[in-house]
């Protein structure tokens, strides 16, 4: 355990990461709740005021954003739970009856979606209150609320002084190195596919293209802490780049065509698995159309390579390369399928019209993606 908390420590002091933004956040939970209690002792509400540090731990958050939402409804969570108790403890007092009712009503007033993950927050205060007293006094009552306020207070002034950086390029990298895995697997098809059927990999492959879905879950999740990085953030005042909304929508506009381009990689390699087994109900693809269809395959691989190299998320206008290229890929997918039917018997149409749909797909995904994100700016894609 002491050596994976050294390793944790070490990473945490060399690289940016989830070891530096956990430890951010421990500093952070000891100041708040440092503070709490320290203001809370000064102003005198000393049977009430472990509410204060207790209220800064559990509205502490990475970012300023999220710390203000938290608390938020914290507070409004605390206020309602006190309402109830006091209602209760100030005209019948705590009984047995009247402490299960209390309970009943505040645990269905929790469910209430304003207060979200704090909703659990209304029947604890309620049944606190209630139970040990402070429901049936004013002014303890009225101390239970102040230390909440400042619980609350200090997390935020604590959040707000210890500001998330906004890294822009965190939320770039996830989408670039989205591109990058597909270039590696789609370069690596079509070396094997040039081989015809003794150069598939499918095993690998699949596994590979399934490995997408976690891929675009783990791009998604570093827009939105960018996004919540950059909500509320006093550092946007000295940025030197503008922030923009739209910034992290062309983001998720790549994040989306990546998504769907990397469903066709997957259904090609279901295509390829499925057809070469032995109790396949379609002839599988021979040797001279794998060979033929590897040039499709590289085709994607230096799209993709596009887009990593020359940073497309950055542009406002889709590169003229990207465009060419994407259009390219387009004509030779249909050069292909022509001579396809020209060449082809019916019995392999299936087959070998699915994989072209899919690589024909795949390249209009990345047309669609720069489209969206060219025409958020008000300006036409070059050639898209």
């Amino acid at each position: 355990m002491f050596e994976r908390l050294r390793n944790g420590v070490r990473r945490a002091r060399q690289r940016r990461g989830f070891e530096r933004e956990t430890g951010v956040v421990i500093l952070k939970c000891v100041v708040a709740a440092t503070l709490a209690w320290f203001v809370g002792t000064l102003l005198g509400g000393a049977s009430q005021v472990g509410f204060a540090p207790f209220t800064a731990l559990l509205v502490v958050r990475p970012s300023v954003y999220g710390s203000v939402l938290q608390s938020s409804r914290y507070v409004a969570a605390v206020f309602a739970g006190a309402l109830l108790a006091g209602l209760v403890g100030l005209t019948v007092g705590a009984h047995l009856w009247s402490f299960a009712l209390i309970v009943l009503v505040a645990m269905a007033a929790g469910q209430f979606r304003f207060f979200g993950s704090q909703g659990t927050q209304l029947p604890v205060v309620a049944a606190f209150a209630l139970a040990g007293g402070a429901a049936e006094s004013p002014t303890d009552l009225g101390d239970l609320l102040l230390m909440v306020c400042v619980g609350a207070a200090s997390a935020l002034a604590t959040n707000t002084l210890f500001a998330p950086a906004i890294r822009f390029r965190d939320a770039e990298n996830a989408v670039l190195d989205f591109a990058d895995g597909l270039r590696s697997l789609t370069e690596e098809m079509a070396q094997g596919l040039s081989q015809g059927r003794d150069g598939l990999d499918l095993d690998h492959w699949g596994q590979a293209s399934n490995g997408f879905d976690g891929t675009a879950r783990n791009a998604e999740e570093a827009v939105r802490r960018q996004q919540d990085r950059t909500r509320l953030n006093p550092r946007r005042l000295a940025s030197a780049r503008p922030v923009s909304p739209r910034d992290m929508d062309t983001y998720q506009d790549w994040i989306s065509a990546l998504t769907r381009a990397a469903s066709h990689v997957q259904s090609m390699v279901r295509t390829l698995r499925t057809t070469t087994r032995s109790d396949s109900r379609f002839p599988g693809p021979g040797d001279t159309f794998l060979r033929e269809f590897a040039p499709l395959l590289e085709r994607a691989s230096d799209i993709f390579r596009t887009i990593h190299d020359s940073e497309e998320p950055e542009r406002r206008v889709a590169s003229d390369e990207l465009c060419a290229q994407v259009n390219e890929a387009l004509r030779l997918v249909e050069q292909e399928r022509t001579r396809m039917r020209e060449q082809w018997d019916d019995d392999l149409w299936p087959v070998h019209s699915a994989l072209l749909t899919d690589a024909e797909r795949l390249f209009e995904e990345i047309n669609q993606g720069y489209e969206n994100s060219t025409r958020g700016d008000g300006a036409p894609a070059d050639g898209g």
